[in-house]
């Protein structure tokens, strides 16, 4: 059925774990978890006269996360997920503890590496390390702003790919800020988002020149990178500017 192929391409489409959220919410329980999923697979995803229905949701302890079917009809069913704040839906389940750990080892072990090199070495940890001041002054051809939370795995994962970006590009100063347990940094994301004319939905938060980037993926990565390359070409407002 033409309804249920839109579906499975809308619904494998989504990418919704690319950004952490600034707090933890509020669980739902599994009989909200359905309805909210639900109204929003028919809402935006289903025609009015052919709507899904979720059945059999339970808890599924290996992933975290609430589990469902969705029935399309002549007993097929897709089986999915949705996190129990009911702020994520994804089809895929993604062990995070693993996905953490191996995040935490890349990093730790480029963390080890810095340790024993240089000073200049050591001042391009910043993007590991939350800078916790509001000196907005540089002198750098390319300056980012990083905001992200103790715990966030797409943080972490943002942070390796600029260790490599700290490299190649030696113009470029990274200006990293904690924003989950410190509430001075997030004070500034705010701001600085404010100035940008967007408001703060989660961390990672980066900003280049005159772009900014919710989450992290490998896609998103890569248009970061091409600012940074544009702004290393031509002149890019310092985003720390906006603010002062």
């Amino acid at each position: 059925m033409l309804k249920k192929s839109i579906f499975l391409l809308a619904v494998f489409s989504l990418v919704f774990l690319t950004a952490c959220s600034l707090k933890k919410e509020k669980e739902l329980n599994l009989e909200e978890a359905k309805v909210k999923a639900q109204q929003f697979i028919n809402d935006n995803f289903m025609d009015p006269s052919y709507q899904v229905e979720i059945t059999n949701i339970e808890e599924d302890e290996q992933t975290g996360l609430y589990k469902f079917s969705i029935d399309l009809g002549d007993g097929e069913l897709v089986e999915s997920y949705i996190s129990k704040d009911g702020k994520f839906l994804f089809p895929q389940a993604y062990d995070i503890a693993e996905l953490e750990e191996a995040l935490k080892t890349d990093v730790d072990q480029v963390g080890g590496e810095q340790a024993e090199n240089s000073e200049e070495s050591n001042s391009e940890a910043g993007a590991l390390d939350s800078d916790d001041s509001a000196n907005f002054d540089s002198n750098a051809k390319v300056v980012i702003y990083f905001f992200w939370g103790e715990g966030c795995p797409h943080c972490s994962g943002q942070k390796t790919a600029m260790e490599a970006w700290s490299s190649k590009y030696p113009g470029l100063e990274i200006k990293s800020y904690e924003t989950w347990e410190n509430e001075d940094n997030r004070q500034i994301l705010e701001q600085m988002a404010e100035a940008y004319g967007t408001s703060v939905q989660g961390v990672p938060m980066t900003f280049i020149g005159d772009k900014y980037w919710i989450g992290y993926a490998e896609t998103l990565g890569v248009e970061m990178e091409n600012k940074i390359k544009e702004c290393s070409e031509k002149d890019c407002e310092n985003p720390g500017d906006k603010i002062k």
